[in-house]
């Protein structure tokens, strides 16, 4: 398969031409090449993950079959529209095929300051859409709304949107009704390919937006937990490098009025972060 395709992941993805969110196709040399299939037919018994495919139920009942020597994913069930493909049901390929290439994948979103990419890490219901849309509203840069995909010491970008459950308050965004009704999806201008990685901000809630640094072997614990298909080898000196990163836990109240202090938090703390790197 030629390497060419909507990168988008750090992937040259082909059999996405409807998909609105994507990038146009270009030839990107060195990048994994995915095609993407839909099929009604029968799938085939579920397999576990290796280094050579697997076939997974999803929990909508699809069936995922991905093949590493063909470069092919395939989903087995009722056809998806494209704005299902382009998010969420990208994700799941798009950790697979990077795994496959040696590189990190975190269910993380990112946000670009100062150059460089801060992590957004969560669990579901943590709020990382929310905090990205609300900085997307105020023209900061989002690199990926729910997988983070490290590429040595860069991050890819993700499809051009972030779905929301609600509208989040502050500046209008522009968006319109995805995923059969239950998503507003906003959409995302163009941003670079890869983006160097700055650091990483762990969400979680409390009675206001605070920020507390996380020491370096905490974070290299975090960071093996949270990594995507983790039965799947990984390069321990990668890992060790992303540690050495800064990373904070971010917390701030369940109330739509704490947006503006904690936006405001981020800046500050990435702001003064980059003055002692600077000065190092």
């Amino acid at each position: 398969m030629a390497p060419t395709g909507r990168p988008v992941y750090g992937l040259c993805v082909h059999g996405l031409d409807e998909v609105e969110e994507l990038a146009p196709a270009g030839s990107r040399p060195g990048w994994p090449s995915v095609r993407i299939r839909q099929t009604t037919a029968a799938p085939p018994p579920s397999a576990p993950l290796d280094l050579d495919g697997g076939v997974r139920v999803l929990a909508d009942g699809r069936t995922l079959a991905v093949d590493r020597r063909r470069g092919t994913a395939t989903f087995y069930g009722p056809p998806l529209a494209p704005d299902l493909l382009a998010h969420p049901y990208l994700a799941p390929v798009a950790t697979v095929f990077n795994r496959w290439a040696g590189r990190e994948t975190f269910h993380s979103g990112a946000f670009v300051h100062a150059g460089r990419a801060w992590a957004v890490v969560g669990p579901r219901t943590a709020g990382k859409s929310s905090l990205l849309a609300a900085l997307a509203a105020r023209d900061v840069p989002v690199v990926a709304d729910d997988i983070l995909v490290v590429d040595h010491t860069e991050v890819h970008a993700g499809p051009r949107c972030v779905d929301l459950r609600e509208p989040v308050p502050g500046p209008a965004l522009p968006t319109r009704t995805v995923r059969a009704g239950d998503r507003l999806r906003v959409a995302l201008p163009p941003i670079a390919e890869r983006t160097p990685l700055g650091g990483w901000l762990f969400l979680g809630w409390g009675p206001t937006p605070a920020v507390t640094p996380v020491p370096p072997a905490e974070l290299l614990a975090r960071l093996a937990g949270c990594r995507s298909w983790r039965g799947l080898p990984t390069d321990p000196a990668a890992l060790l490098g992303l540690a050495a990163l800064p990373a904070w836990d971010l917390t701030r109240p369940r109330d739509w009025a704490a947006f503006g202090p904690t936006l405001r938090l981020v800046e500050r703390t990435l702001t003064a972060a980059r003055a002692v790197a600077a000065s190092r």
